[in-house]
């Protein structure tokens, strides 16, 4: 069986399973490796890299684990799509960043305020090919304001959570999607603490439908001012600074 060519150099000094993990990484990267191609054998593996077959076995369970190779039985090792990726992994590498809460904030921003102008284009562009999602984010402000009502402090979390997630997924960009879903536990803390600041919940609701009107108005001025003001606010809620402060 012949696999793409490429050169891989003998290990050297550090950690041999880091170094066959570098070199390994190095092969996908380049593109001699796509999803759904077969790796070479654990023997062949070891003879290119020079080192013991067993540090080659460690070096597939690590990259299973972290979900960019997946081992079938008596077929061999394979690489997998993106879809497939660990995001346990990425979020205990955010749990254990050193990363303030402006900063989370800030991430967040950077996706939600780009999806919110490419929806509000949308509208200006195609009011009308656009109603589903408007239809979703009324859906989601009704739960919230049953919840409200209810005094279900949970359910309007997660209807505040679901109703920024919907316009990110609009947006059909499924990377967005995935590394909003990554931040999910970050972004409901963050939810709750802001929340927890209202005198009076009903300015949460208000606060959400002033964004989908500035979504539908298809002027991407407004949009902008809505969404600044959104997050100014859960900031100043937050006790958090701006990052020009």
């Amino acid at each position: 069986m012949s696999y793409p060519e490429r050169a891989l150099s003998p290990i050297q000094k550090r950690t041999i399973v880091n170094q066959a993990m570098d070199q390994i990484r190095e092969l996908i990267a380049s593109g001699a490796y796509k999803p759904g191609d077969k790796l070479p054998t654990e023997k062949e593996l070891a003879e290119q890299l020079g080192v013991g077959r067993s540090s080659i076995r460690e070096t597939i369970k690590v990259f299973n684990y972290l979900g960019v190779l997946e081992s079938k039985s008596a077929k061999g090792t394979f690489v997998s799509s993106r879809s497939s990726i660990s995001r346990e992994v990425l979020t205990w590498a955010l749990l254990l960043g050193e990363d303030d809460i402006r900063m989370v904030i800030d991430l967040r921003a950077a996706i939600e305020l780009w999806s919110f102008l490419q929806i509000t284009q949308r509208f200006h562009d195609a009011p009308y090919d656009n109603m589903a999602l408007v239809g979703k984010l009324n859906t989601l402000l009704n739960t919230m304001s049953k919840a409200i009502a209810n005094q279900d402090a949970n359910a309007v979390i997660q209807a505040d959570y679901d109703f920024h997630r919907c316009i990110i997924e609009g947006v059909s960009n499924t990377l967005f999607v995935e590394f909003y879903d990554i931040l999910r536990s970050f972004l409901l803390k963050e939810i709750e603490a802001s929340q927890s600041r209202y005198m009076d919940w009903t300015k949460i609701l208000e606060e959400h439908r002033a964004l989908l009107d500035a979504l539908v108005s298809g002027n991407l001025q407004t949009a902008i001012n809505a969404y600044q003001g959104h997050i100014e606010n859960i900031k100043k809620l937050l006790g958090v600074k701006s990052s020009n402060q």
